[in-house]
C-alpha cells in the first residue's frame, strides 16, 4: 500500500466543500464502505442524485472522507496521507473550458472570489510539497482547500445564493487532477515520488 514512513496526496476538489453537510452515518458509509460496494449505497442511487453536479460533489466529498479514514490505516506503517481540494487552476484543459460554453460562469467564479484570479499548477504543487515533505510530518488525514477563497464567496460572499452553472465537465476538474484521482506516493525519505492508483479512493 505505502512504504513505511511514506506519504501520499490525493487530489479532490473544491466541489466537495460546496455539498451540504451529510449525516454522520452517510459520512461513515462514504469513508469506509469497500470500493466495490460503493455503487450500492442508497445515497448514490440515481434517484437520490439531483444532477451531474451533485454526483460530482459527492465523489469529491468521498475522496476527502476516505483519505481521513485511510490515514488511520496508513499510520500503522508510520505513513501519512492527505488531500488537496483545488479550485479553478489554469491548465491547458481549463483554458479550453474558460473559452467554452460555460466560460462566462467560470470567469464569474474567478472574479468574485477573494483572490480575484485562478490558481496555478505550481501553487498546488507547493502545497503537495509541504504535505509530502518533512515540514508536513504532523499533517495526516487532512484536506487543504486551495481555491483563492472561492468557496468562502460561495457561502458568505457575492457568489452566495447564485444558481450553480451546469457542470458537465468542470474547469476545476482539470487541475492537477487532470490525470485522475491518483495517490502520489513517496518512499520513507520522500524521494522518487510516483503515481499510483489510490486504494483510499472510490
Amino acid at each position: 500500500m505505502i512504504a513505511a514512513g511514506g506519504a501520499g496526496v490525493v487530489i479532490a476538489s473544491q466541489s466537495g466543500h460546496r455539498l451540504p453537510a451529510l449525516t454522520a452515518e452517510q459520512d461513515l458509509q462514504l469513508a469506509t464502505t469497500p470500493v466495490d460496494e460503493l455503487p450500492d449505497l442508497p445515497m448514490l442511487q440515481p434517484d437520490r442524485l439531483s444532477d451531474r453536479l451533485h454526483a460530482y460533489q459527492m465523489s469529491k466529498r468521498a475522496n476527502v472522507l476516505r483519505v481521513m479514514a485511510e490515514a488511520v490505516r496508513w499510520g500503522e506503517r508510520g505513513a501519512r496521507v492527505n488531500a488537496i481540494s483545488p479550485g479553478i487552476i489554469i491548465t491547458p484543459l481549463a483554458r479550453d473550458e474558460l473559452d467554452g460554453a460555460n466560460g462566462a460562469g467560470y470567469r464569474r467564479m474567478i472574479e468574485l472570489s477573494p483572490a480575484g484570479r485562478a490558481g496555478t499548477p505550481d501553487e498546488v504543487g507547493t502545497v503537495a510539497e509541504l504535505l509530502l515533505g518533512a515540514q508536513g510530518a504532523f499533517i495526516t488525514g487532512s484536506d487543504i482547500l486551495i481555491d483563492g477563497g472561492g468557496t468562502a464567496s460561495h457561502f458568505y460572499g457575492p457568489l452566495a445564493g447564485r444558481t450553480p452553472m451546469p457542470e458537465s465537465h468542470t474547469a476545476e476538474s482539470h487541475t492537477a487532477e487532470s490525470r485522475g484521482d491518483d495517490v502520489h506516493r513517496a518512499d520513507a525519505q520522500g524521494d522518487d515520488a510516483q503515481d499510483a492508483e489510490g486504494e483510499a479512493l472510490p
